[in-house]
């Protein structure tokens, strides 16, 4: 189904799943899609969902609503418009297979739009100590940038993060070519602390720096990646 990408920050966003039927936008308890900010009418626009359409309509907000940075009353909206209302981004795409992947990150990973997230408490913080904190700081900021990047066209990239990156045929979440590739032929997954490559099915080549890969393989900075015919490097420079 077609879905919102919600930020209110340059680059976290969460999902919110669009059903069929009427979605209202605000800041007041009573609508569907919460944004809490005083930016934000209480009740600012909505989104009408059709099998055909998804039509975004402006509720004679104080602020207004842009997509694409023009102010609109009514829009059909198309996957990767980007919408603004008040300091909130919202991302429309729409449920094809290119839709999977924004900006490299994986959709079905992101976490679900939650707009009263609790905080860690500052209690539990003392209790971590200083070389811990800057371990959790480092393996944080490494999931947050490390990329494996298509070396043909390095304007495809994906963000691995700390899920399970697949790659193999059309129905792994990144394609590789090659005889025979399975829906599986090797996976980018984090083990608490960096990313390793494991190999899925023994006859397809996976290799780094282009020697094989037997199960698996830790994975550092500028690494080539090579599964079946598609090669890769893994970006993961820490600055």
């Amino acid at each position: 189904m077609p879905r919102f990408l919600i930020s209110n920050t340059a680059n976290r966003f969460q999902v919110f799943e669009l059903g069929m039927g009427e979605h209202t936008i605000g800041r007041e308890g009573d609508v569907h899609i919460l944004l809490p900010n005083v930016s934000v009418s209480r009740h600012h626009a909505k989104v009408v969902v059709t099998a055909d359409s998804s039509v975004l309509e402006d509720l004679e907000s104080g602020n207004g609503t842009t997509v694409g940075g023009r102010t609109v009353l009514q829009h059909a909206l198309v996957t990767k418009d980007e919408v603004k209302i008040g300091k909130f981004t919202l991302v429309y795409l729409d449920d094809s297979k290119a839709d999977e992947f924004y900006r490299g990150r994986c959709v079905r990973y992101m976490p679900r739009w939650e707009p009263r997230a609790d905080l860690t408490r500052d209690e539990d913080t003392f209790m971590i100590s200083k070389d811990a904190l800057k371990s959790m700081a480092t393996q944080s900021r490494l999931l947050e940038v490390a990329r494996v990047v298509l070396i043909r066209d390095p304007s495809r990239f994906w963000f691995p993060e700390g899920r399970p990156l697949s790659f193999g045929s059309e129905r792994a979440l990144v394609g590789v070519n090659g005889w025979f590739i399975p829906a599986n032929a090797a996976e980018v997954v984090w083990d608490g602390s960096r990313h390793f490559l494991h190999r899925k099915a023994w006859w397809v080549p996976v290799r780094v720096n282009d020697e094989p890969v037997n199960e698996s393989q830790p994975l550092r900075h500028n690494d080539r990646l090579t599964i079946g015919e598609s090669r890769f490097r893994y970006e993961g420079e820490l600055k």
